[in-house]
């Protein structure tokens, strides 16, 4: 394996013309956290992106180099990012010192510092293994802070308390390190993320940034981690913290309340996302399926249509401005229990093949469908302490018989308004309920021929036809 951090072919260039006029190349960040993962693992460096450092440049200097390759993208002088349309993925920043001065995300007084010293360039960083600095010119890798040993250790550590507060969303960000990378917080990390909530600064983050986080959480591969992290601090938002100790049926489920069962649901789901038609939209209806339940759950620990009062709660998700995703995530919360109520029941054709339209009319898209609800509910299912592996049993076996013999698919209608028009039905108003009358009927296995025959039939009964 490499021990160095490989670039194309084009940032080469570059890098070594920056050196030519005196400045110097340090790759910052996550790709060199990743690189550091990639050795201790042993396993290649994937990484999309690369935040770089540029020393002993002016902005204007910097500029003129890049431009000699392509368009040059800057972020304004006061931020000192500059990037490359030829070279996507590829941030060039001069070092800087940054002052808080308001509450919001850039509220900051910058000042570009080209001969900043590397120890004051670092304090800026939020955790230590993001304070990383590879010196491309020498093939070196630059630990001011401890951040490898903190890698090796699966720690989690601030660089600077006074820094570290200045952006309350690192809070969220460290949420989703400990998700993303399985590590463990530094007591004293988090005991300060904890003061950072209590003391209100969550509240002046902007929906688009908190989503940005929590859309990391759930994609990775243990994303309970995050939110346990985010319980343990009291960030989490109340649609999620009233799940914490909402009494459940220990005979149902022995986990505990339904917070428990959450994040069960939740680290199933992540093993099985690639599978659904909407992977992100999919983790979110696990962490949410359940959100209902402490409106509607009693003394017993019964919680009799929560799957309706969930879609109330979901109103509160205000995060979520897709509407293709939401209108995907409140059918997976109305519908989680469905497919194992029918199993248990052993619905017949009809129910299934009803059940089959109505989803298919969702306007998310086209994304929610059969597959991906019985994949959640098996996640549900199994994210338990107990289990009747005779009732998964006759679930699988309901399941595979029906979409055997009916198919997974909501049934094309035979009968269309067309057919409607050419066969005489002048009143309008009435198409709807005749469509809905015709599929009804095409669901009993009748021919076109014969729904028309009974419709009309039934036209002339009323005086329409």
């Amino acid at each position: 394996m490499s021990d160095k951090i490989e670039v194309s072919p084009l940032a080469e260039k570059i890098f070594q013309d920056i050196i030519d006029h005196g400045g110097k190349v340090y790759i910052v960040g996550g790709t060199v956290r990743d690189f550091v993962l990639s050795q201790i693992n042993h396993q290649p460096l994937i990484s999309k992106d690369m935040d770089l450092e540029i020393y002993h440049l002016s902005y204007d200097q910097l500029k003129t180099i890049l431009s000699k390759y392509g368009k040059v993208n800057t972020y304004g002088k006061s931020f000192a990012i500059l990037s490359l349309h030829t070279l996507p993925g590829y941030d060039f920043a001069l070092p800087r010192k940054e002052t808080k001065i308001g509450h919001k995300h850039q509220d900051f007084d910058v000042i570009i510092d080209s001969e900043l010293p590397l120890e004051k360039a670092v304090e800026r960083r939020d955790v230590t293994m993001n304070a990383l600095m590879y010196d491309y010119q020498n093939h070196e890798i630059i630990d001011l802070v401890g951040g490898i040993n903190d890698i090796q250790q699966h720690c989690i550590k601030m660089v600077n308390k006074d820094t570290f507060r200045e952006d309350p969303l690192r809070v969220l960000r460290i949420a989703n390190f400990v998700a993303r990378f399985e590590m463990n917080v530094d007591e004293e990390t988090k005991q300060y993320c904890q003061e950072m909530t209590q003391q209100g600064m969550l509240k002046d983050l902007s929906q688009e940034r908190i989503y940005e986080e929590y859309k990391k959480i759930l994609l990775s591969n243990h994303p309970s981690l995050g939110f346990e992290f985010l319980k343990d601090i009291n960030a989490l938002p109340s649609y999620l913290k009233d799940l914490v100790n909402c009494y459940q049926r220990p005979d149902y489920h022995s986990e505990g309340d339904v917070f428990n069962h959450t994040m069960l649901v939740l680290d199933l789901a992540a093993t099985c996302k690639q599978y659904s038609h909407y992977p992100e939209a999919f983790m979110w209806s696990a962490l949410l399926h359940d959100i209902g339940k402490p409106m509607v759950t009693n003394s017993k620990g019964q919680a009799l249509q929560h799957e309706l009062a969930g879609l109330d709660v979901f109103k509160q998700v205000t995060i979520l401005t897709n509407k293709k995703m939401r209108e995907y995530i409140k059918a997976m919360i109305h519908y989680h229990m469905y497919l194992m109520v029918l199993s248990r029941g052993n619905s017949k054709d009809m129910k299934y093949l009803k059940f089959l339209k109505k989803i298919d009319n969702i306007k998310d898209g086209g994304h929610f469908c059969l597959d991906d609800l019985m994949l959640m509910t098996m996640c549900d299912y199994f994210g338990r302490g107990n289990n009747d592996p005779i009732q998964y049993e006759q679930f699988l076996n309901y399941m595979n018989d029906k979409i055997t013999r009916l198919g997974n698919r909501a049934w094309q209608p035979i009968i269309t308004g067309q057919d409607l028009i050419e066969n005489g039905f002048k009143n309008h108003q009435r198409y709807r309920d005749l469509l809905d009358q015709a599929y009804h009927m095409q669901l009993q296995h009748m021919s076109k021929e014969k729904i028309i025959e009974l419709l009309k039939r039934d036209e002339r009964k009323h005086g329409e036809l």
